[in-house]
């Protein structure tokens, strides 16, 4: 289904409650004054939007809850919120065996083998002979879809405490080489996150907008806010932004084109990310790090079909794949990783 655009789009909100007249908790509050005794039809009013905001906040609570234990459902062997006690004192045996290791030579010496293995891995990596797992120039020389024939696309932005950087992201959104009509843009913003609404709905927007309220519900993580908004997504592709990011404007075209060029075998594509800063020498470091990863490290390991590590945005996902396998683990903070992880069985190109 397709939503036109016509003019400047207005954004909708769907809140939990607010401070704003006409708010749910405003409801709540407000008295009748004056001689006049409230009538039975305004009485009933009340209590008609009373029972409104309370099924709300069940309808919502419910989601956050869904939401949350999504993985643990669907995947429980993935999910860390299955993980047993026992699991959760392993960093601490480890270190101690570690501490044990260093006092004999031999243990000293394969402790030492261990913690070379990651960086020994890495060169190989890089020394190893490039064969494109894909076809890049093939996908440059697909011929450019017409505007009939691009699907649906849905953003989705997990925001919290982000009212300065907002207007940022929705113009970069703006500037996207894509029909607006066919973009379906999701904001999930923390339903206590007035001052972040409040700079969403202070602009005016060329494309329509969804403002999904997460509930306040454990755990308050950025994984359990994507999987509340994943169900509300009507595009056949997904791609997941941060408040900062800021797409090249031709970033879903290329991806849509990364998609077609094999079929049904590529289920995420992941865009290079690249910080834009001069701040310092800590900031040149991250910049000279990314590149390293996003340029290097990554393109070989697609090359050699090995699983990628995802990265925390800027992740284009085909939307019933990435349902299909449980969406997001709530419980882990290296989400996008682990997601990477799970997607290992399928093929997945950088752009």
């Amino acid at each position: 289904m397709e939503v036109g655009v016509r003019g400047t789009a207005v954004a909708s909100s769907r809140e939990i409650c607010g401070e704003g007249p006409g708010s749910s908790r405003q409801v709540r509050k407000r008295k009748f004054s004056g001689r006049h005794a409230p009538t039975s039809d305004s009485i009933a009013a009340q209590r008609r939007a009373a029972a409104l905001d309370e099924s709300i906040d069940r309808v919502l609570t419910a989601a956050g809850a869904r939401a949350a234990e999504q993985l643990k459902c669907t995947w429980p062997k993935f999910s860390a919120a299955t993980l047993n006690s026992l699991t959760n004192v392993i960093p601490f045996l480890l270190g101690t065996l570690a501490f044990a290791a260093t006092l004999t030579m031999p243990s000293m010496i394969a402790l030492s083998i261990l913690a070379v293995m990651p960086a020994a891995f890495r060169i190989w990596i890089v020394v190893h002979p490039r064969a494109q797992s894909v076809d890049l120039a093939s996908v440059r020389s697909l011929p450019v879809a017409s505007l009939e024939d691009l699907p649906i696309y849905s953003i989705i932005a997990p925001l919290r405490s982000e009212a300065r950087v907002v207007d940022q992201l929705l113009s970069a959104i703006e500037r996207l080489d894509y029909p607006a009509e066919k973009l379906d843009v999701i904001l999930a913003v923390e339903a206590d996150d007035h001052e972040t609404r409040a700079a969403i709905t202070a602009r005016k927007h060329r494309v329509s907008i969804v403002v999904i309220p997460v509930p306040l519900t454990e755990p308050l993580t950025k994984p359990k806010a994507l999987n509340v908004a994943l169900p509300f997504a009507r595009g056949m592709f997904t791609v997941i932004y941060d408040a900062e990011d800021r797409p090249e404007r031709n970033q879903l075209r290329r991806a849509f084109r990364a998609f077609c060029s094999a079929g049904n075998d590529i289920a995420c594509v992941q865009a290079r990310l690249c910080m834009d800063t001069r701040a310092g020498w800590l900031a040149r470091y991250f910049t000279a790090e990314y590149a390293g990863h996003f340029d290097v490290f990554l393109p070989r390991l697609a090359a050699l079909g090995l699983p990628l590590p995802l990265g925390g945005s800027s992740n284009h996902f085909r939307t019933e794949i990435l349902r299909q396998v449980g969406g997001w683990d709530a419980y882990n903070v290296t989400e996008d990783a682990d997601l990477g992880m799970r997607l290992a069985g399928l093929a997945i190109v950088p752009i």
